[in-house]
């Protein structure tokens, strides 16, 4: 099965540091590849639970194996540019989304979760059309709900002629730099409520 390793892999992580006061990072390489996201952000008990190119439907797919065990105070989750690229639609990501929300709330009813925009990118500009769609799409569900909470990362990547920065992106254009990784701690931190 895909990503199969990497689910193993979390599932010791989870192990050895989930608590109940955890605060979990689920989702996509862009979570995956913060390397430092522990460490930014350390006195929010963070854990780095992103896998591979994943989407919304492979989160939703691992969710049960993964958290079976583990019931973290909140969730910080980011998907859904994966999820375009493999031809989804945005009315397909909120669906999927949505169904990862069920679960989550019925495993942990408790929970605060906090959702980041789908990010722009200069190897996906092609898709920003859907990437705005599917963003106002899930904000609206996110909106709806007093346990949820939105960020909004999307239009801190812009230049001031409304295209992806790329000198925000490593060379594939597609994931973020330390530059890129910088403007994403500030605004997780400044808009994380917990």
């Amino acid at each position: 099965m895909l990503f199969e390793d990497e689910i193993n892999a979390l599932k010791e992580k989870i192990a050895t540091q989930g608590t109940e006061d955890s605060v979990a990072f689920y989702g996509s390489s862009t979570i995956r590849l913060w390397d430092s996201l522990e460490t930014d952000l350390a006195d929010k008990n963070a854990i780095n639970l992103g896998f591979g190119g994943s989407s919304y439907q492979w989160c939703l797919f691992y969710f049960e194996r993964l958290f079976e065990q583990f019931h973290p105070k909140s969730y910080v989750l980011y998907g859904g540019d994966n999820d375009l690229s493999n031809g989804q639609s945005p009315e397909d990501v909120l669906m999927n989304f949505s169904l990862l929300i069920e679960k989550i709330q019925r495993h942990s009813p408790e929970a605060q979760i906090t959702v980041i925009s789908i990010k722009p990118s200069p190897s996906r500009e092609y898709l920003l059309h859907h990437i705005n769609t599917s963003n106002a799409l899930l904000r609206s569900f996110v909106e709806e709900r007093n346990y949820m909470h939105w960020i909004e990362m999307y239009e801190h990547m812009l230049s001031p002629d409304g295209r992806p920065r790329t000198d925000l992106f490593v060379e594939d254009m597609l994931h973020l730099n330390p530059k890129g990784y910088k403007i994403w701690k500030q605004n997780v931190r400044d808009q994380l409520l917990i």
